[in-house]
């Protein structure tokens, strides 16, 4: 009986590993995202966050996500090293992280944008996976005046069955590692675009003068 479990967990440890060499159903992006979100091996929502800055510039760099990395100390080479590749992806590497894929903006909707990407990475083992990445936001108004609310939602999916078993089991350990870079991350985007926001309304006032 115990050898007979121990081919039952090779045979599906190989098939974990030989399934995503197979020919895949080909879907459009629209389908492709909610299977991800659907069959995602871990979902992050991060609190609402707001942002002092006017929908246009939050816009901008949303959608432009090149021009985060241009300003100033905010990002930096050892923490993100961007390329805008001919076909309108990404390519990204996080060497601190050894992360490593590229990414597209692959829905743009009224409020709503949705990125998705594919990418390795290594924690305490190599992995791949695609990941997919919603921001909602919406203009709200408080005493010191409008704002804009960005709502951030990270799907992450193992390619590897096995893999992404085990990654549940370490989850609390993963969790917060994911957790505290995509806190760190929007952040940044925040302090870009309320800066850019700030350098705006200042120079229409020159102007005014």
């Amino acid at each position: 009986m115990r050898i007979f479990h121990n081919v039952i967990f090779i045979c599906l440890f190989i098939f974990s590993w030989l399934a995503p060499l197979y020919p895949e159903t080909v879907l459009s992006d629209s389908d492709k995202v909610q299977s991800i979100i659907n069959s995602s091996t871990f979902t992050r929502v991060q609190k609402p966050l707001t942002i002092r800055t006017d929908r246009e510039t939050l816009e901008y760099f949303i959608e432009h996500v090149e021009e985060l990395t241009k300003h100033g100390r905010d990002f930096n080479r050892k923490e993100l090293i961007l390329e805008v590749k001919s076909n309108g992806t990404y390519g990204i590497q996080m060497p601190s992280k050894h992360i490593t894929g590229e990414f597209e903006l692959v829905e743009r909707q009224p409020h709503k944008v949705i990125y998705m990407g594919h990418g390795s990475a290594v924690v305490f083992f190599g992995f791949s996976g695609t990941i997919v990445l919603e921001i909602n936001y919406t203009t709200q108004k408080d005493e010191k005046g409008y704002y804009e609310e960005v709502n951030t939602s990270v799907h992450l999916k193992f390619n590897n069955a096995v893999l992404g078993i085990l990654a549940k089991a370490a989850s609390p350990i993963l969790i917060s590692k994911l957790d505290k870079l995509i806190t760190k991350f929007s952040t940044k985007t925040k302090n870009v675009a309320e800066a850019a926001y700030a350098n705006k309304n200042s120079s229409s006032h020159r102007k005014e003068r």
